[in-house]
């Protein structure tokens, strides 16, 4: 299991809104939390609290940004069901012990989830995370209300029902075989905000293949390509991204160097696989993918995919059969 720091922040954040110190907590690490991390995090909110719905109120509160590259990889999908088997490939919530599932049954999707662990003081708080943030994304996602949905858990509650009612807003049933969440099939085929968007797709891969260096790799980098890619383009100068991991810019430069890297490399790196995908998987005029990975003069990001590439960009797109408008 590999945690974005992003929910440790977003738990911190909605602890401080509730009027406790999310300094009581302990230090919110700056990079992917593992398993144990996020126990001992999610043990601390939950007794600093005393709060044993405390899972329904973080998931409810989760915007699809909160979720880290995994939100910005859910909000560039073009159907519920893309998002659906994106969220079962790379849920964080997922390990050895804890697992999610998608499945369909005649006319029903039916997504399932086994806990990893029980949280001390609230032993449902992962369940009730997960559904919770999950109704709450699929409304962001349709726009909506979900209609003809319920959900079935395999436990009785700890707190009164009606908060189960006030936070997944479908009803639910207790006491059930497993936990799922069961919707119309015929929803998931529905375009999401995200099908007419061009860049879309390319969007996706590089928010997938940064979601698997995350679960294969920890560190600063990571963390940094997380903050860049959720950027969306518009990247921010080093002192920001410093600011942004709670260190100096001196002290970040110097922990990326003690991995073999720099932030101006990182940087590079993923404006040149998001030019790349561009070229390949859309008709953007060069000017335009150019601007949307930060250049704002069309020669310079010639010259620098030719030094990354070795081969201009018109000449990329027409190897891989892709016409220049």
């Amino acid at each position: 299991m590999q945690i974005d720091p992003a929910y440790a922040h977003a738990l911190a954040e909605m602890l401080r809104e509730s009027g406790h110190n999310p300094s009581a907590v302990g230090r919110i690490p700056n990079g992917p939390l593992d398993e144990n991390e996020f126990l001992s995090l999610c043990t601390r909110a939950v007794s600093v609290t005393g709060d044993r719905a405390l899972g329904l109120r973080f998931g409810a509160t989760l915007q699809l940004g909160g979720h880290g590259v995994l939100g910005h990889a859910l909000m560039s999908c073009r159907t519920l069901k893309q998002a659906a088997e994106l969220l079962v490939r790379h849920n964080p919530l997922r390990s050895q012990n804890g697992r999610v599932r998608l499945a369909f049954e005649g006319d029903r999707t039916i997504l399932s989830f086994t806990p990893a662990f029980e949280v001390p003081g609230a032993p449902h708080f992962l369940c009730d995370m997960f559904f919770a943030a999950a109704t709450n994304g699929i409304r962001q996602l349709l726009g909506r209300e979900l209609a003809r949905a319920d959900i079935e858990l395999a436990y009785y509650p700890d707190v009164p029902s009606e908060e189960y009612d006030r936070y997944l807003r479908v009803p639910v049933r207790f006491g059930q075989p497993a936990n799922r969440l069961i919707g119309p099939q015929n929803i998931m085929e529905a375009p999401l905000h995200a099908a007419g968007v061009a860049t879309a797709p390319a969007y996706l891969r590089q928010c997938e293949l940064l979601l698997r260096q995350m679960e294969a790799a920890g560190g600063y980098e990571s963390s940094v390509r997380r903050l860049l890619l959720s950027s969306r383009g518009r990247f921010p100068a080093a002192p920001d991204i410093a600011q942004a991991l709670n260190l100096s810019e001196r002290t970040l430069r110097r922990r990326l160097n003690a991995e073999g890297t720099s932030y101006q490399a990182i940087v590079n790196d993923v404006r040149n696989h998001l030019a790349r995908q561009y070229l390949a998987d859309t008709d953007l005029s060069v000017a335009d993918i150019g601007t949307l990975i930060g250049f704002e003069d069309l020669s310079n990001f010639r010259h620098a995919f030719r030094r990354w590439n070795g081969v201009s960009p018109s000449r990329f797109r027409r190897e891989r059969g892709k016409s220049e408008e």
